[in-house]
């Protein structure tokens, strides 16, 4: 099984890297593009770990729905994985999911594509299919919840309204795009989202800076249990 693991934030690869022991390998696409690449072997099979890449502007880490766009269609059309797998933080809905958490998402819908037109409302929303089979949630160990993807930190009270009605419980800046992307490829995908802040809470960027750490380290042992099982089938 070819696997490729897509992160957004370099802590969030180093701390999977740094769990597979995988190494930096010579991305096979262009030099000028963001994306960079890892690789290594994990349970018999080699597994490539592709980051967004960083701002050549500013140096900040590439998040969001652009940045992940571009490095899924890089990774899906360069790599042919047989399963993109989405790893990274995410902030939760107080109550439903716990700080540290690791969560497998079964659908992936877009809040802030707001277009008040009849004809594109399931276009802008969603929502975007993933892998969440119980042969999957067994290997990594965890339960299932639905995300929502926008490229803002805090949660506007609209969005709010919007989660309620979808039975949304974790938000994040990447999954939706990158699910779209691999299905226009045709290509599997599934997606681990660790909690590291909750997006009711008034001020989600305290917590997401105090629990970052703890939630990647979470991260980067669900999926290094969780490959060799997957592999091994």
């Amino acid at each position: 099984m070819r696997i490729t693991i897509q992160c957004a934030m370099q802590a969030e690869a180093d701390a999977v890297i740094g769990a597979l022991g995988l190494a930096p390998e010579r991305a096979p696409w262009a030099e000028h593009l963001p994306a960079r690449l890892w690789a290594g072997p994990v349970g018999g099979t080699l597994v490539h770990l592709v980051t967004n890449g960083r701002d050549g502007r500013t140096g900040a880490d590439l998040i969001g729905t652009t940045p992940a766009t571009l490095a899924a269609t890089i990774a899906i059309g360069s790599l042919r994985p047989e399963l993109l797998l989405v790893a990274g933080a995410a902030g939760g809905r107080s109550g439903s999911t716990a700080i540290g958490e690791v969560l497998l998402i079964d659908r992936a819908f877009h809040h802030d594509r707001r277009i008040p037109l009849p004809e594109f409302a399931g276009y802008a929303h969603g929502p975007e299919a993933l892998d969440h089979s119980p042969a999957l949630a067994g290997a990594f160990g965890v339960r299932t919840a639905t995300i929502s993807t926008g490229n803002g930190l805090d949660t506007l009270p609209h969005e709010l309204g919007f989660f309620d009605q979808r039975g949304i419980t974790v938000k994040d800046m990447e999954t939706a795009s990158i699910a779209w992307v691999a299905a226009q490829h045709r290509t599997p995908v599934a997606a681990l989202r660790s909690i590291t802040d909750f997006f009711d809470h008034p001020t989600p960027e305290h917590q997401f800076l105090a629990n970052f750490d703890r939630a990647l380290g979470n991260l980067a042992a669900t999926v290094a249990a969780g490959l060799p099982r997957l592999v091994a089938g």
